[in-house]
């Protein structure tokens, strides 16, 4: 906690402005332009007036005060201001604060002239003698949970939901700063999220606590899983003093789950392949032999129409040979041979056979083959069938052409690096129903896919300690996968 600045003239940035008065978190704040209407108050301000930040921007500060000459006329509270500098006492300019519920505030401002770029401020320092809100049970639960940069606190009024203060996590899942929501209604949060609105104010309606109650929270293009308690404050008398929501964000622990039962599924799918793989293809061999053994006596009989019955035969046992092999595929590769590749040159050979199938799609390719990374523990076939999948994927997805772009680069996080290779598409992109199952296996956006492809890649990927992701864009979808090296 920094103390009260005395009076000065300061200069100061926009930006270094913002920085100064966050180190005065404690104090009250408020600054006032050159007619003297409030442009910024912090969160501290904010919760011992109880008004909300829109009831203030752009008001006259007499609104608030006393209203005396010097807080309505803005040359008086500058000559003020001016005499208080020559006072070698420094004593703060006396003043009554009227709250939002009414009540009167003896309070002492310290005020400081800022010059920015721009105009001149008037910042004044606000220390309180008779803070109603001070020491009360609130601000003793908040002390300790509100500074936990792992949970998500929002106190509130208990009678109007209003928001009393909020936690840095609770602020970037609503995606909001701190002094734009004290004493704003909690309902405006919830506007896309009525059910877990009506959860909240019955549950305080009823004094029932809330716990553990599942919510996905989506804010712009980011979704967060989260854990939700609701529960009431009460005082020594079993008052209702407060109220409060803690999110927990379990993100992380879900994906995991999600990993899991996906690896779980794609091992019975493979197990079950493994054991019905030979008896399957064993007659589909048969078959095969004797179709093509009548195709050529047909073409000898001139029985053009039953040659072609015979072509469509042989196709389809091609695709269900091929779907077969898909399925083994799942299974743990048991011939997988593990060495130090370069991603680059991995991408380097299968970069002819996609320009050659992003012709017949009418497709440009992007890449950079001058690009060199280092080097991951892999077996370089293996990858090859991956980003052989996943391009092929995104230039098929591109009906009426587009750009297939495959750029690589280093991520480096504290003593660990990994590769991320990223291949984009312009086409339609992944619908927002699939975008969680598109690894699923037999999930296809496909006409005539199998939905195996991107399940294979992601088992694959999981031998070699990488990951798979899918994101969809306003134009097209970005696939991501990270190796570490």
């Amino acid at each position: 906690m920094h103390d009260i600045p005395s009076a000065s003239i300061v200069r100061l940035g926009l930006q270094a402005l913002e920085s100064y008065c966050g180190q005065f978190a404690d104090t009250m704040i408020v600054m006032l332009d050159e007619a003297n209407q409030i442009v910024y108050v912090n969160a501290r301000f904010l919760k011992e007036t109880g008004y909300a930040e829109s009831d203030l921007l752009h008001q006259p500060i007499g609104t608030i005060t006393d209203g005396a000459a010097q807080w309505m006329d803005p040359a008086v509270l500058y000559k003020t201001i001016a005499e208080r500098l020559q006072n070698p006492l420094n004593e703060g300019i006396p003043l009554q604060l009227t709250a939002a519920e009414g009540y009167r505030m003896s309070a002492t401002a310290a005020p400081i002239i800022v010059e920015t770029e721009r105009d001149i401020r008037c910042l004044l320092f606000v220390s309180s003698q008779s803070s109603m809100r001070s020491g009360n049970l609130i601000e003793r639960f908040g002390e300790t949970m509100l500074r936990d940069e792992h949970i998500g606190v929002i106190l509130l009024h208990p009678e109007t939901l209003r928001i009393f203060d909020i936690s840095p996590l609770a602020c970037q899942l609503l995606g909001v700063e701190q002094s734009a929501v004290v004493n704003v209604e909690l309902s405006s949060f919830f506007e896309e999220s009525e059910k877990e609105y009506a959860i909240i104010s019955e549950a305080l309606a009823s004094g029932e606590t809330v716990r553990n109650y599942p919510l996905t929270w989506r804010y712009e293009d980011k979704q967060s899983e989260l854990l939700m308690d609701v529960g009431l404050l009460h005082s020594t008398f079993f008052a209702k003093e407060g109220a409060y929501i803690i999110f927990k964000d379990v993100t992380n622990l879900r994906s995991l789950e999600t990993q899991v039962q996906r690896s779980d599924r794609l091992a019975m799918i493979g197990q079950i392949a493994a054991g019905a793989a030979h008896e399957i293809r064993n007659p589909l061999t048969a078959i095969r032999g004797f179709l093509q053994m009548f195709r050529k006596t047909m073409i000898e009989h001139n029985m053009n129409k039953e040659k072609e019955y015979t072509e469509i035969m042989l196709g389809e046992l091609d695709r269900i040979n091929h779907l077969v092999g898909e399925f083994l595929l799942l299974s743990k590769p048991k011939q997988m041979t593990a060495s130090w590749i370069g991603i680059d040159s991995v991408l380097r050979d299968i970069m002819p056979v996609i320009a050659s199938e992003a012709l017949l799609h009418n497709v440009t390719v992007n890449w950079d083959d001058q690009m060199e990374l280092p080097r991951v523990l892999a077996d370089a076939e293996m990858l090859k069938q991956v980003f052989l999948n996943l391009c092929k994927n995104g230039i098929e997805a591109m009906t009426e052409g587009g750009t297939l772009t495959v750029r690589g680069y280093v991520l480096q996080t504290g003593k660990s690096s990994r590769i991320i290779i990223e291949i984009e598409d312009t086409g339609p992109g992944i619908p927002p129903q699939l975008i969680h199952k598109i690894f699923d296996p037999f999930v296809t956006t496909k006409q005539n896919g199998t939905g195996l492809g991107l399940s294979v890649c992601q088992r694959i990927l999981h031998d070699f300690s990488g990951t798979i992701t899918a994101a969809t864009r306003d134009r097209g979808a970005l696939f991501k996968v990270m190796l570490p090296c």
